[in-house]
């Protein structure tokens, strides 16, 4: 009876929310319990992926947090005066009042106008939005006037700060170790110290780096003889969890384990203190990279030009915002359970569109990219991401990125790009990703490819191109595509879509037994503000 329901629930959903026509997924009729076959993987639950876990959607409104007008405060619009001191005492007033919505009325607003040091707009509590009046030319303009500067000279390129920084201060000062074995989809485990989780409500696992798991890890795939990370330390595994409850020594969590917890390998427990409702929205950012991109030529081209840095925090996000001449959107580390969604990039290109690491759950969908040549790097996931899905974002002239350092069991779904990936990383940390990349429905508008291998072996210099472990490829299509399948995990429909269109609308659906009315909404939402952004 519950699968009846289930089925003609999902029905509802392929009718109004989706795009039928194509040929039923055998792994997604495996994953439904449609169909039995051993030859066919269990595809992973993907849909536990962005704010709230996917469950509900952003709020459209923050009823209960206080407004704090930036002009209040000392910002004008529209003169050519620096807004930033202004834009912070407002932020450090609502941070004063234990929340509350920045707001930005029309107008364009100036920061980082003739900087001496590296001095970001900072914010380190939870409750805290900042809002515009809309992302059009009409709406609300934040104009980064130069671009940042490093803290020192000998500050690595890719860590120049962003513009816009959201980090929790409160760190954890203790661990413990969990005490029982638990299995990937579990949704509890067992600890030494239950104690430590008194007042805490995020948990974060890790399993230390570990030569032993090396081989299991990588599914019989030998390494590249290169890759010293992996060879001299061997993996390790991150994941963050919400607390659900308690119960003796046992943790509940809210969503289910990204791996397998085996208390040989030394997996540890902490308190994990994170910002909560922190989010970004309506806002047009613009900034002056105007040079031609060059990749690693110097932290200007690399990294000084970015907009908003997220670090530690839960149920956040980033929403109908726009970019211009940029070297980076946003960028969310160390996370849970959080969305990017709905930007238009455009302008000069630069390096980065998004990016995710050491994050679990969190979704990034909804993107343009409209640079003149493409952000270098596609919408990334990587450095022990998992859990983590990219939906419905078009890149036309690059491709999606997994950046290295083992991210493990994350989503591709319904991209489109002109690459299979514009995937990065240094070769040190490679691989590019370990098990479980599920690429669904991509869509690739460039150049034929032919035999494009998920495991090179060789090739010049210390770059020899993508490595993944197995993955799972369904419904790749557009232009002509060919892979080596000796290095592919499960290969299904090799050019063209499947059904369902998007796996993660399609797990989410099934897991709640409906379609949450954020993902319809959302969707239309998209498309009026694509049509009113005359693409």
């Amino acid at each position: 009876m519950k699968f009846i329901q289930k089925f003609v629930l999902f029905f509802f959903y392929v009718i109004f929310c989706s795009t039928y026509g194509q040929e039923e997924a055998k792994i997604w009729e495996k994953f439904t319990g449609k169909i039995s076959n051993t030859e066919i993987p269990t595809l992973f639950d993907y849909s536990y992926a962005g704010y709230k876990l996917g469950e509900i959607g952003i709020p459209k409104r923050h009823k209960n947090l206080k407004n704090f007008n930036v002009m209040d405060f000392g910002a004008i619009p529209n003169d050519s005066i620096s807004d930033q001191k202004a834009i912070q005492a407002a932020i450090n007033a609502a941070e004063k009042n234990k929340g509350g919505v920045v707001f930005f009325p029309k107008g364009e607003f100036l920061v980082n106008v003739k900087p001496t040091k590296t001095n970001p707009i900072r914010i380190s509590q939870s409750n805290i939005i900042l809002k515009g009046s809309g992302l059009g030319k009409s709406g609300t303009i934040i104009h980064m006037k130069n671009h940042m500067l490093k803290r020192s000279p000998e500050e690595p390129e890719w860590k120049v700060s962003y513009m816009f920084n959201f980090l929790s201060t409160k760190k954890e000062k203790t661990q413990t170790s969990i005490t029982k074995n638990a299995n990937e989809g579990n949704f509890s485990i067992e600890v030494k110290n239950i104690s430590i989780f008194k007042d805490a409500k995020f948990v974060q696992l890790e399993m230390p780096y570990n030569i032993k798991v090396v081989k299991e890890s990588l599914q019989g795939k030998e390494p590249r003889n290169h890759w010293e990370k992996i060879k001299e330390k061997g993996v390790t595994f991150i994941e963050n969890h919400e607390i659900k409850s308690i119960d003796g020594n046992k943790i509940i969590l809210k969503d289910p384990l990204v791996n397998n917890i085996n208390i040989n390998y030394n997996w540890q427990a902490k308190p994990f203190y994170l910002l909560e409702n922190v989010g970004v929205e309506d806002i047009y950012f613009k900034a002056n990279f105007k040079d031609t991109f060059k990749h690693h030529k110097n932290y200007i081209h690399d990294n000084a030009w970015s907009i908003i840095a997220m670090q530690r925090v839960a149920n956040s996000w980033v929403r109908r915002c726009k970019f211009s001449n940029i070297t980076g959107a946003v960028s969310i580390n160390n996370s849970y359970a959080s969305s990017i969604l709905m930007l238009l990039v455009n302008g000069n290109s630069g390096h980065k569109l998004t990016n995710v690491t050491q994050s679990t759950r969190v979704l990034t969908g909804l993107i343009l990219d409209k640079t003149n040549s493409g952000q270098w790097h596609g919408a990334a996931m990587s450095h022990k991401t998992s859990g983590s899905v990219i939906w419905r974002v078009k890149t036309p002239k690059q491709g999606w990125d997994s950046h290295a350092d083992i991210p493990k069991n994350n989503l591709v779904d319904l991209y489109e790009g002109a690459k299979m990936t514009s995937h990065g990383g240094f070769y040190k940390n490679e691989p590019h990703h370990l098990k479980g990349l599920t690429l669904w429905n991509y869509k690739r508008i460039g150049n034929p490819k032919e035999n494009y291998n998920f495991w090179n072996l060789s090739g010049r210099g210390m770059y020899w191109g993508f490595s993944v472990v197995n993955p799972t490829v369904v419904g790749l299509h557009g232009s002509k595509t060919t892979v080596k399948k000796e290095n592919i995990g499960y290969l299904e429909s090799l050019g063209s879509k499947v059904f369902p269109e998007s796996l993660y609308e399609a797990q989410l659906n099934y897991r709640l037994g409906k379609t949450p009315k954020w993902i319809c909404k959302t969707l239309k939402e998209w498309k009026k503000i694509q049509k009113k952004n005359n693409i």
